[in-house]
């Protein structure tokens, strides 16, 4: 029933009107149609050679390979495909009893043809699930008092973005923030904080001079009873032993040293990945925002052969870069790489890119250029080091 091809005589099984009550229950439904998709992982992301099953090819568009990296919103008539872009809140996994966990559709085959469907499950803004009561989203946004508020006052604006939760985080107005207050109340606990890093110093000195001298302790004790083996190991191989010859030295044994296995390393795979969307693209590769056990959410870049022959080059090189570079502050954690795959995976940064931060506050950066000669000021030039008798605004230097 609704799976986009008839089966019955006359094309009953396929009737827009039975279809578009139907229940999708064990599958998925098209983005823009009523179309049942019982096995996702045989039909969606089929690859280059596979047909789209959704009018809207809904079921091939949020692939990379045989990889669904788009969302399902839970609806009443079951889950249905779109972007993550249109998700409102992630929702919680209801049979978990702690709601520590979000909710995810998988739909994994065996075989080597199957597609990796596994996405998060979301809602919209329309779902009756917000303002139900009940906090259905992972930090409760759907319940957010003045939002719910704002979503009955206006309804329409609501459903057009006008209105966010305030839980997912609050913006700080600039234009009301007081640098001289925050100057002040910084000054006066400078002193309280000087006095709990000094306490938190001495005590981790003391710790650290009591393990230090624990160890060498055990180490002192080790080598002492090290050393009487050794003697009386060396004293035994030295008694001849009759019928037992090895080479070089007669009737002695000769102990063969036992070689230590080398530990693989585990290597970052797309195939065991949970991909949950892309954030961006650039001259050569795509950026997915993954899900890890160990790191949790990070960043994995693949080449973009569309964009350059090169890509591989440029990726290998990034690679090979990142993996020799020492751990700094000002640049990013390479944590692992797939040189078959031709990824790497870099650390999440949850608040944004620095570009997008200059162009949300660039009304509260100093402007230096001459907006008539597109030039920067003389007084850039003049700029020298100061002095006490200077007042030189801080962001001249």
């Amino acid at each position: 029933m609704c799976d986009g091809k008839p089966d019955c005589d006359e094309g009953g099984d396929e009737d827009p009107t039975t279809c578009a009550s139907w229940q999708c229950e064990y599958g998925v439904r098209c983005q823009q149609s009523d179309i049942c998709i019982d096995i996702p992982h045989q039909v969606m992301c089929a690859g280059d050679g596979g047909q789209a099953v959704c009018p809207d090819s809904s079921d091939q568009s949020y692939c990379l390979h045989r990889i669904y990296t788009g969302c399902f919103i839970n609806t009443t008539l079951g889950l249905t495909i779109t972007d993550c872009d249109t998700c409102f809140c992630q929702l919680r996994d209801k049979s978990d009893t702690k709601q520590s966990t979000a909710a995810v559709f998988r739909s994994i085959g065996r075989s080597f043809r199957s597609s990796h469907i596994m996405a998060r499950v979301c809602a919209q803004r329309s779902s009756s699930e917000i303002c139900d009561g009940v906090e259905d989203c992972m930090l409760g946004e759907d319940e957010d008092p003045e939002m719910c508020r704002n979503r009955e006052n206006d309804p329409d604006g609501f459903l057009r973005g006008n209105y966010e939760s305030q839980r997912k985080g609050r913006k700080v107005e600039l234009d009301q923030f007081d640098i001289g207050n925050v100057a002040d109340l910084e000054s006066e606990n400078v002193a309280e904080i000087t006095i709990d890093i000094k306490m938190i110093c001495a005590i981790f000195i003391s710790t650290l001079v009591s393990v230090v001298g624990f160890c060498l302790a055990i180490i002192f004790v080790m080598f002492r009873l090290s050393s009487k083996n050794h003697r009386k190991h060396v004293h035994a191989e030295s008694i001849p032993i009759e019928g037992q010859t090895s080479s070089g030295l007669p009737n002695t044994y000769i102990l063969q040293p036992v070689p230590k296995k080398d530990k693989k390393e585990p290597t970052w795979t797309l195939q065991n990945t949970s991909i949950i969307k892309e954030l961006g693209k650039g001259f050569y590769s795509k950026v997915y925002l993954a899900q890890d056990k160990q790191f949790g959410y990070v960043a994995i870049k693949t080449v973009d052969t569309k964009k350059t022959n090169k890509s591989e080059e440029c990726i290998i090189n990034e690679i090979d870069i990142l993996s020799n570079i020492k751990p700094h502050p000002n640049i990013i954690r390479l944590i692992g790489s797939n040189m078959e795959e031709k990824l790497l995976v870099i650390d999440f940064c949850f608040h944004g890119n620095l570009k997008d931060y200059v162009l949300r506050y660039k009304r509260y950066f100093v402007d230096e250029i001459n907006p008539e000669t597109q030039e920067p000021n003389r007084d850039t030039y003049l700029c020298a080091s100061p002095v006490l008798s200077e007042h030189i605004p801080m962001t001249d230097y």
